[in-house]
């Protein structure tokens, strides 16, 4: 007997109700806290949910569009899910909602594409939905960015190698729940600020590493950043992301027989609320 299989042509992404483009992997996962209940006198009797029900979905995407609805949804409630079905049939699904971005991450290096992967955790439920939702396909002509078509505006990059760059953004917050509420949280508070994060991998050429004992009276330490993403060749742009006031962090230098010397830069962003956050993807 032959089995069917379920492969990437068959498996469709959507967040409320828009399909998600350039989607490399999909992992949705929930998780029942059970605790055994014993008794005097029976042992064990039963177990007993205790805490709450939440799901998480990680996405894994290639930058392939101009626009990116994920960061217009930062701070908005979520629904959406996995369609999937032997032969295209999209006749089954993994579900989730009220879901909120937890993560947010960029990053490309020499020789690959450029990629925009999210996470979200769920506290309405996840998993199969009471009915499969609307499968309707959209074709687009991917505009892919590569690291050839990057535009690094840095302090150190103009004459220094930069070999790739890595962007993230984790978004914490603390939902309360209350009783009777049936484990649905009846309010979320974030908790600030954000931080932005920013990497770079540089080969030296001219560039000295900071001492780290001048940090604490110079403001040779505060960078604007900005990462600019076209069409191959320099052609149009896709996205650009903007860190402005970044502090530079934390720095390793690497050096051995045969390579490169190479310096690896850390840069923090502080906000102080998701609204914030417009000027990093709308710059």
């Amino acid at each position: 007997m032959a089995y069917g299989r379920n492969f990437y042509n068959d498996q469709l992404v959507f967040i409320q109700s828009n399909e998600i483009h350039g989607v490399q992997s999909f992992d949705g996962n929930w998780s029942i806290s059970r605790n055994p209940m014993m008794a005097g006198g029976y042992n064990y009797v039963g177990t007993v949910i205790e805490g709450p029900l939440e799901g998480e979905v990680s996405v894994s995407r290639s930058m392939i569009t101009g626009s990116d609805p994920i960061t217009g949804l930062l701070d908005t409630s979520l629904s959406g899910y996995l369609v999937y079905g032997t032969d295209q049939s999209f006749d089954k699904s993994f579900n989730f909602n009220q879901g909120y971005i937890s993560s947010y991450e960029s990053s490309c290096a020499i020789g690959e594409v450029a990629t925009c992967n999210f996470s979200l955790k769920a506290y309405g439920g996840a998993g199969k939905g009471p009915s499969i939702p609307s499968t309707t396909y959209t074709d687009i002509e991917p505009h892919v960015a590569t690291a050839n078509s990057i535009v690094l505006t840095t302090p150190f990059g103009s004459t220094n190698c930069v070999q790739s760059y890595s962007l993230s953004f984790a978004i914490e917050r603390e939902a309360y729940y209350q009783i009777g509420g049936k484990f649905l949280p009846s309010a979320f508070e974030t908790t600030l600020p954000i931080v932005g994060s920013l990497d770079f991998e540089v080969v030296v050429d001219d560039y000295e590493v900071k001492e780290v004992m001048d940090s604490i009276c110079n403001n040779d330490f505060v960078d604007n950043l900005a990462i600019t993403l076209n069409e191959k060749c320099g052609g149009a742009l896709i996205r650009k992301f903007t860190l402005n006031n970044a502090e530079l962090v934390g720095s390793s230098l690497s050096a051995g027989i045969g390579d490169n010397l190479s310096v690896n830069l850390q840069y923090a962003a502080n906000y102080n609320s998701i609204e914030d956050l417009t000027g990093v993807f709308n710059a």
